[in-house]
């Protein structure tokens, strides 16, 4: 089988991890600026406002000396004040009642009482940014104080530059990360992607590689592997399916066209009538096997699933043991039943009888003529089929599951080897375990369902059982 052309490899930069990570990267710079305009409005503003109050402790106290010793003495403070200023930070103005400047190193005053920025031009284009807050004086005149906010600026400076190297390390080890990521990501899809296709091209035992970290990944092959574990045992079976049907159908059908050729060949009318009634019992037998196929089939697919609901087991397996105990009488057989009462289980009704009575039905016609036939059932909704005749053997126990399959002592017997592979599969559509064992002598065959008050697992898309709460009991069971 030719391989399919693969399809180009996925770039890193295209992968979701990379995607999630620039996602990432994108909030966690938005973090970090928000971050930072927090930091920077705590820190600058705090700065600015132990700026304001020392404007204002020192205009409080300059305001109070000119109450207590004039004009003059606020003059001669702000001289000294400006005289002791080391970092040249200080700025004042005393201005006379006409506005004339008295004392102060500031050519100008605001034009009204109150805050105000102030801009100085100085040499080489250089501004100095003041934050100044005018005042009237008692007697007349008017005070200015003002600070120089470049502290504060360098201040802000810091901030920005340190907001701008985390925000700048963060890209770039946010876009590391992406890198890293994206190339792992690309590198398991790649080897994900070559697996499939080598089960695309035929080799159907091949699976996806799976490491032992665990991740999201490795739980993703675990579930493709369990799919083509479940393909590949579904291709087997269709493939012994095929070979038993074409190998199981030769002979009635060869009987049947050596019939038909009689008949043709018939030198009166009872013998081709003989001959055609023979043909169509061959015919029916036929029918028999296919429609037997097409229920295993149809059981396997799930589709049955949606008519589950809650019936009384007990009460079911009575009705088949009333039906097979004419046959068992006919062999001399005794059919014993330990039934425990009002076991509630949730399945298909026509399903699981059909399974019961192949499994009554084995017992009858494989087990000791004037033997004992036993069929039990505990609370436990396991049922129990025992008989006491030549039993199968443990290494053909597993193969008689399968359609087609009978043992050499049975060939002899009517039948198609379908009745176990039926039981097979509706005990798998309800979740339950059958077991082939040994009654010493005999065979007993046991069903174990899943426990009165759980149902079976149900495939996506079926529809919803009946809640397990509400399984009633088997004595409010029809």
């Amino acid at each position: 089988m030719p391989v399919a052309p693969a399809e180009p490899t996925t770039r890193w930069w295209r992968t979701t991890a990379f995607r999630v990570t620039l996602l990432h990267l994108l909030l966690t710079l938005l973090g970090t600026a928000a971050l930072s305009a927090v930091a920077w409005w705590a820190t600058t503003g705090f700065a600015l406002r132990q700026l304001a109050q020392e404007v204002e402790r020192d205009a409080g106290v300059l305001i109070q000396a000119a109450r207590l010793g004039g004009s003059r003495s606020v003059a001669v403070s702000v001289e000294a004040r400006l005289a002791a200023d080391r970092s040249g930070t200080q700025y004042y103005l005393m201005a006379g009642p006409d506005g004339s400047r008295i004392a102060g190193n500031l050519a100008r005053a605001p034009r009204a009482a109150g805050w105000e920025n102030l801009r100085l031009e100085g040499p080489e284009a250089q501004a100095t940014e003041l934050l100044a807050f005018g005042t009237a004086l008692p007697g007349g005149g008017f005070l200015v104080v003002a600070r120089d906010v470049a502290p504060v600026r360098q201040l802000e400076s810091l901030l920005l530059g340190a907001a701008g190297w985390v925000g700048g390390a963060a890209m770039l080890l946010g876009l590391a990360g992406g890198l890293l990521m994206g190339r792992g990501v690309t590198r398991r899809a790649a080897a994900m992607d070559a697996a499939l296709a080598r089960v695309e091209a035929g080799e159907i035992g091949h699976r996806l590689p799976i490491r032992a970290g665990g991740d999201e990944f490795d739980r993703l092959a675990r579930r493709i592997n369990a799919a083509l574990d479940r393909v590949q045992s579904l291709m087997q079976t269709l493939r012994q399916v095929t070979d038993d049907i074409a190998h199981d159908l030769r002979t009635p059908l060869g009987r049947l066209r050596q019939r038909l050729e009689g008949a043709l060949r018939a030198p009166d009318d009872a013998g081709w009538r003989e001959a055609t009634e023979a043909a169509i019992r061959d015919c029916e037998q036929l029918l028999e096997i296919f429609a037997a196929l097409l229920r295993i089939a149809q059981v396997e697919s799930g589709a049955r699933r949606a008519g589950f609901a809650p019936l009384d087991l007990s009460a079911l397996l009575v009705t088949v043991a009333e039906v097979y105990a004419p046959a068992a009488e006919e062999r001399g057989q005794r059919l014993e039943t330990r039934l425990a009462p009002g076991v509630a289980v949730f399945g298909d009704r026509e399903l699981l009888t059909q399974a019961l009575a192949n499994l009554l039905d084995n017992a009858v016609k494989h087990g000791r003529e004037g033997g004992l036939i036993t069929v039990a059932l505990t609370p436990e909704a396991r049922i129990t089929v025992t008989d006491d005749g030549a039993g199968i053997p443990a290494e053909a126990r597993e193969a008689v599951l399968r359609r087609f399959h009978r043992l050499d002592a049975a060939r002899s017997r009517p039948g198609a080897g379908l009745g176990l592979a039926l039981v097979a599969a509706v005990a798998e559509l309800h979740g339950a375990r059958l077991k082939l064992g040994d009654a010493g002598p005999g065979l007993q065959a046991t069903l174990a369902l899943p426990p009165p008050g759980t149902a079976p697992p149900r495939p996506a898309g079926a529809a919803a059982p009946i809640p397990p709460a509400a399984l009633p009991s088997g004595r409010d069971l029809p």
